[in-house]
């Protein structure tokens, strides 16, 4: 099968034995199988191609006509916050907002430009997307392909105004277990290989009801479907460590939404970057999956001819604005309509997209981009009222005709200076041509056998063409549309009256449901899950090499200074030692925890939008799998200073040390997970932890102890004041040592006191330790539930702001 899936011919249905939803699939009759095998290497290879035909078409079956869902988007505006500092050069009146939305004050007067709050990326964008069609979003870089899809797949934060409906509803949790999303960046664990990436968002995102077997059977499903079995076992990778191919992380992606049998497929560019063999594999499986009555949008930057060839709908977006939509087929016949003719030997896909960069044709003969163009907008044939402009039957040959006559008359592309227009001016007039000519003729756009024949005689006169009109693509067209609603125009209509009814008694029993898993099946998948993503940085040579070096020398610079304390030097001489060991191993475990959530951020709205897991769950795992590796090394670092520093030789002391240094890492690692959860970009997440340590560190009573009494407080909020009580309690509690005074060039005496007795700290050593460890103990509690809290807030969906 290679790297896609070739487009199956519906032959019939019937039921799947043993698929856990009882859906039917469609039957691939096998074509290039021998009939009698010769040898077992011949059966071998007839019985693997039989079973990936069937693998195929449990895969690509079609999916219940309750479940298909038709996407209608109808005068949709969308704002962002604005960058633009006051001064800067505003976009001109047409681009200022929605229709007819002009700023004013009540005396009609024009009010000073003022630097906006908002800017508006889209306009006025309506249209829809009927199960068995896929609808390709183009147009140039910022044309706002991107924030349309995203506000189509619910995942958008902008301002938004108008109306998207799913089967006549709204966008609900019901609806969104029937959307796969597909982002432009493929957001995977590099560490991963395909099969476990696939492997646990089966477990977490199939229904609970489904047994392991299944689940497992349809991530073996999807890994042939999408002709993924080469590198089954091969990590994702990442700049840093070689794994799959771009055009395989590409088809994990794909295939991380097609576990859940999606009705609607959103995909943002899923060609970039990819060759053209590779890219057009891929469309034909977009192109199966529509065949099985699924609703695919999909944003493409620059397509071949081969690549047009498979969309059935295109929308054109130029700057928030749409400038076409209608059949892909069509848009060569309208764009010669308004005088911008495909040239000949031009990709029609070049052609459109120079258009919505503002580049015009002017031919040879000298023919002005914009005489006659309003004209020709405004005295367009009249079309059908709900399912806009179509053209009819014999306009594709009137039109190749045309075009055969005037090749010797090509035109030529140019830029918009050369044709006297600016590239504002050339978007205003096709822009305006397009919303002329749709205005009252519903969301289906420009269709086949809907532009009159005055208007195809006008398309052949008008000179230019020969280039790739992107019309005439019969594997396109097999099974299609009527092959997945049972054919006609009604069966859009009956899915639309069907499916508000579907979606309601789907949510009615969905309530168990809700999450693909149970709280503690998530807990217990994400555990795991996050064990190997760590598995390539948990002992790094690196960190665990840094740790050693820098135990061994603070022990060789504090040589068995613990074992016999013969004067208030060697006590301050231990406190200073206790103190670094709780600098080191905080500054270091918080700076490592500062990355943890900021590095797999967008990873985690991604899944939350999605519905995979419980945020509780997700956190209690995280904190679960990191803490065997959080306690590992700060033990070895403790087992091996301890000893070679003479610390106090008592078990008791020892394990209480240890205990009260894991205390003091887990509390600092909870302050770096805080500010990383608060202060998602990295950078500035470093300067706040920066400023943080250095804070709690001059207050821990090590450096200064008589700060002033206005500012003196805040020692005790510093878990590094608290740590390092700690340790002094554990270590000289009931301790003695010679304390004899040394007289300027005397002996010393032998006179012994503890250390208490010298006051040579400002802590009561001999006091028990309660108290530190529950305001300890209170602290990590009260960060961990503060990182919690920040995390909800940082992932929750905010959703469109009306």
């Amino acid at each position: 099968m290679g790297d896609g899936v070739e487009a199956p011919a519906p032959t019939g249905s019937a039921p799947t034995a043993g698929q856990p939803n009882g859906a039917s699939h469609v039957a691939i009759a096998v074509k290039d199988v021998p009939g009698e095998p010769k040898n077992d290497l011949d059966r071998a290879a007839q019985n693997s191609h039989l079973k990936r035909n069937q693998t195929n078409a449990n895969l690509l079956r079609t999916i219940e006509k309750r479940s298909q869902v038709l996407i209608r988007f109808d005068d949709v505006c969308a704002w962002v916050p604005t960058l633009v500092l006051p001064g800067a050069q505003a976009k001109p009146a047409f681009f200022s907002a929605c229709a007819g939305k002009r700023a004013s004050t009540d005396d009609g007067a024009t009010k000073p430009q003022q630097a906006p709050k908002e800017r508006q990326i889209l306009f006025n964008i309506s249209g829809e997307v009927t199960p068995g069609e896929v609808l390709a979003l183009m147009g140039p870089s910022g044309g706002g392909k991107t924030s349309l899809l995203t506000l189509l797949g619910g995942r958008s934060t902008a301002r938004l105004e108008g109306s998207v409906t799913f089967n006549g509803a709204k966008m609900s949790k019901p609806v969104k277990r029937k959307l796969g999303y597909v982002s432009q960046d493929d957001l995977l664990f590099a560490e991963l290989t395909v099969y476990e990436t696939l492997y646990f968002a089966a477990l977490l995102r199939l229904p609970r009801s489904w047994s392991r077997a299944d689940k497992l059977g349809r991530v073996d499903m999807v890994i042939s479907g999408l002709g993924l079995e080469r590198c089954r076992n091969t990590i994702i990778g990442s700049h840093a460590m070689r794994g799959v191919s771009g055009g395989e992380r590409k088809r994990v992606s794909i295939g991380h939404e097609l576990l859940i049998n999606p009705s609607m497929l959103l995909l943002d560019e899923p060609t970039s970057g990819l060759d053209s063999t590779t890219a057009l594999r891929l469309m034909h499986t977009l192109r199966s999956l529509a065949h099985g009555g699924r609703t695919i949008v999909t944003s493409i930057h620059q397509p071949s001819s081969r690549l047009y060839k498979q969309m059935d709908k295109l929308m054109l977006l130029a700057q928030g604005r749409c400038m076409y939509y209608g059949d892909a087929q069509c848009v060569a016949t309208w764009f010669k309509l308004q005088g911008q003719p495909c040239p000949f030997g031009t990709n029609i896909a070049d052609h459109i997209l120079d258009l919505a960069n503002g580049d015009v044709v002017t031919s040879r003969s000298g023919s002005s981009f914009g005489a006659g163009l309003c004209d020709l907008a405004a005295g367009a044939g009249e079309g059908t009222a709900a399912n806009g402009v179509r053209r009819r039957a014999g306009g594709v040959a009137a039109s190749a005709a045309a075009d055969d006559d005037d090749v010797a008359a090509a035109p030529t592309c140019s830029s918009s200076t050369d044709a006297g227009l600016s590239v504002e001016e050339v978007h205003r007039q096709l822009i305006e041509a397009f919303e002329k000519r749709s205005i009252g003729r519903g969301r289906g756009g420009i269709r086949a056998a809907d532009l009159s024949e005055a208007e195809l005689r006008v398309a052949g006169t008008n000179g230019g063409g020969g280039g790739d009109d992107g019309s005439g693509s019969p594997e396109k067209r097999l099974g299609g549309l009527s092959a997945v609603n049972g054919g006609g125009e009604g069966s859009a209509v009956d899915l639309l009256a069907l499916a508000p009814r579907a979606v309601e008694e789907e949510g009615e029993g969905a309530a168990d449901d809700k999450w693909g898993a149970p709280w503690l099946d998530q807990v217990r998948y994400l555990s795991l899950r996050s064990v190997k993503t760590r598995r390539f940085q948990s002992l790094s040579v690196q960190k665990t090499g840094q740790l050693l070096a820098v135990a061994v020398l603070a022990g060789l610079f504090w040589w068995q200074q613990g074992a016999s304390l013969e004067g208030q030097q060697d006590v301050l001489d231990v406190g200073g030692l206790l103190f670094f060991v709780e600098l080191f191993m905080g500054f270091s475990t918080l700076f490592a925890a500062l990355f943890t959530f900021p590095l797999e951020f967008q990873m985690l709205v991604k899944e939350r939008q999605s519905g995979m897991y419980r945020l509780s769950a997700y956190y209690l795992a995280r904190t679960l799998s990191d803490l065997p590796m959080d306690c590992f090394l700060p033990s070895l670092f403790v087992w091996i200073i301890y000893w070679m520093a003479g610390l106090r030789l008592d078990a008791g002391a020892f394990f209480a040390h240890w205990a009260s240094i894991l205390l003091i890492v887990l509390t600092s690692q909870s302050v770096g997970l805080l500010i990383g959860a608060t202060v998602i970009n990295p950078q500035n997440g470093q300067t706040v932890a920066t400023i943080f340590m250095l804070a709690t560190m001059l207050v821990g009573g090590y450096y200064v102890r008589g700060m002033p009494v206005w500012i003196a407080w805040l020692k005790f909020v510093s878990f590094i004041y608290w740590g390092w009580n700690l340790l002094l309690k554990i270590e000289f509690r009931h301790r003695p040592y010679d304390c004899a005074l040394i007289a300027e060039g005397g002996g010393g005496g032998g006179e012994g006191c503890t250390v208490k007795q010298a006051d040579i700290f400002d802590i009561d050593v001999d006091a028990p330790v309660t108290r530190e460890v529950c305001i300890m103990v209170g602290m990590l509690v009260f960060l961990r539930l503060c990182v919690y809290y920040a995390l909800r807030y940082k992932t929750t969906f905010k959703g469109n702001k009306k």
